[in-house]
């Protein structure tokens, strides 16, 4: 049997940099020790209102969770 234990995820921000030599240049923000149990929704919520601060259009917000099998 497996045992699953959470450890605190991390929020990525990617944002659109604009266009470098033909392709789009990717910028990644990275925000981590989120609790594990932390709601998509609410995380989400403070993705945005970081996001208002930035002058780049942000691309995708992602929760990054963090689980150890053993």
């Amino acid at each position: 049997m497996v045992n699953e234990m959470k450890n605190p995820s991390s929020l990525r921000i990617k944002l659109d940099l604009g266009m470098v030599d033909g392709k789009t240049k990717v910028k990644s923000k990275t925000f981590s020790s989120l609790k594990p149990d932390a709601l998509a929704q609410n995380i989400y919520d403070v993705g945005e209102a970081l996001m208002a601060l930035q002058e780049y259009e942000v691309l995708e917000i992602a929760k990054i969770d963090n689980t150890t099998l053993a």
